[in-house]
């Protein structure tokens, strides 16, 4: 059974130590982490700051940060593309061992939030361990199965979450795709056809559960940040 852990990790054990350290109030949140290269992670996140300039000073001088562009600027907020050549150095190969998907993570000066999908409750235990004996140490806050929080709030499966969730990391909602449907449904270990009907069934449910209604899930509820960016 497929199951989420939500855990933190310090700063100097993950990425952008430097910038964190130099802005304080500085806050990250990433949308999306693609390993490009042995030594390179191309991620896109949402940045916020005190003052604009500042912080894209701290991000030049970073020497965790290859490189980085602006993509979307809000005033209070700031959503960038960049190549990271340090961070997820001990993380990515466990995940990689282990099965597991970076799902979110959030960061500020205290540390980094993670939220990490795996395959059971026996894989936490062992991605654990192996950034233990890395010199990497997960302070884990929750796990959970996912049809514990899935399968009644949303109405999906846990198969059904579980090719969404890998679809969506792996890119295959992207134009162009990051991957194909006989790639994917092949990662599954289902047909092509079986992969198309799960994800049809699962988009009608979510849609049901969440647009079909006029009283939508909290955690459907769009923070005032998000707002901003729907306007």
């Amino acid at each position: 059974m497929s199951t989420v852990a939500e855990f933190r990790v310090p700063v100097e054990g993950f990425a952008l130590e430097r910038t964190l350290s130099r802005i304080p109030k500085a806050e990250f949140d990433i949308e999306r982490a693609v390993p490009v290269a042995t030594d390179r992670v191309m991620v896109v996140l949402w940045a916020h700051g005190p003052d604009y300039e500042e912080l894209r000073t701290a991000l030049e001088a970073d020497p965790a940060v290859a490189d980085f562009q602006g993509l979307v600027d809000l005033d209070v907020e700031w959503l960038y593309q960049m190549h990271w050549t340090d961070g997820l150095h001990v993380l990515r190969p466990a995940l990689a061992e282990h099965d597991g998907t970076l799902m979110h993570a959030y960061g500020d000066r205290e540390g980094w939030h993670l939220r990490v999908l795996v395959l059971d409750r026996g894989a936490v235990a062992a991605l654990a361990e192996w950034c233990e004996a890395e010199g990497l140490t997960l302070e884990i806050d929750r796990i959970y199965d996912l049809d514990e929080r899935l399968g009644e709030r949303y109405s999906l499966s846990e198969s059904q979450y579980e090719a969404l969730a890998l679809a969506y990391e792996r890119g295959y909602f992207e134009s162009p795709r990051g991957v194909s449907a006989t790639e994917l449904a092949a990662d599954l270990g289902i047909s092509q056809q079986a992969l198309s009907e799960r994800l049809r069934r699962a988009s009608q449910n979510l849609l049901d559960e969440t647009l079909a209604t006029d009283d939508p899930p909290a955690a459907f509820s769009y923070p005032d940040r998000w707002q901003t960016r729907r306007s």
